[in-house]
């Protein structure tokens, strides 16, 4: 594993306990407006203390996020429609690796739905 990779991980995943908690603030447009999540900032603000990284998309990380913050992040790069069609795990790629390492962020996500048929 290369040194860029160690140190990365080693952000998300603490070294001293090989544990982390990570808060997923990723999912919030499945089911269409979720009640708490209308205003993503101040749900996330107050819990970015407890968590070791973030995992966001681009819209919420860029919106929401404070620039000078010093959490890991992880990009969720994968999308699709929310309520909208019959299947909501038809999802493809949503944001290039180059916005990926524009915004800095220490890994990227994506929704798999092993057994689904996309």
């Amino acid at each position: 594993m290369s040194w860029g990779i160690k140190n990365r991980l080693s952000r998300i995943i603490k070294p001293d306990d090989n544990r982390a908690v990570m808060l997923a603030c990723d999912h919030g447009y499945f089911l269409g407006p979720i009640s708490k999540l209308e205003d993503p900032k101040k749900t996330i603000e107050p819990l970015i203390p407890y968590a070791d990284s973030l995992m966001l998309t681009r819209g919420v990380l860029r919106s929401c996020i404070n620039p000078s913050c010093n959490i890991p992040l992880i990009l969720r790069v994968s999308g699709g429609a929310s309520i909208v069609g019959k299947d909501l795990s038809n999802e493809g790629i949503s944001t290039s690796i180059k916005d990926a390492i524009r915004l800095n962020v220490s890994a990227v996500a994506l929704s798999i739905f092993v057994g689904a048929d996309n």
